[in-house]
């Protein structure tokens, strides 16, 4: 099992954070304390080093795109990896990401 490993970079305005490993029921607490922090208008995730997303990452990664939109901000997905990219295409979650502009740069 990976453990999670954030890195965060902010810059004026945005809050970039970068995931590395698997977001799950026992890493999912580690994101939101990262995201609740700071003040920043545009909030990045990079996934690219994300291996692996279970149904609570998932949820996660929505409450995280509900709240973020509820202080007025923008969330945005960066770089998904494929097997991650497909778990959010089976449950639709990338469709409702990209509807609210937070899907950006998909990798395929």
């Amino acid at each position: 099992m990976l453990l999670l490993k954030v890195a965060v970079d902010a810059v004026p305005g945005v809050r970039r954070v970068m995931l590395n490993g698997e977001l799950d029921m026992e890493t999912v607490s580690l994101l939101h304390e990262v995201v609740r922090e700071g003040d920043e208008h545009t909030l990045e995730l990079d996934l690219s080093g994300l291996s692996f997303v279970d149904s609570t990452g998932l949820k996660g990664l929505l409450d995280i795109n509900n709240n973020w939109q509820q202080k007025g901000g923008q969330l945005l997905i960066l770089h998904p990896q494929p097997d991650v990219a497909e778990v959010m295409r089976l449950v639709g979650l990338d469709r409702l990401l990209a509807q609210n502009g937070a899907l950006a740069g998909e990798e395929r």
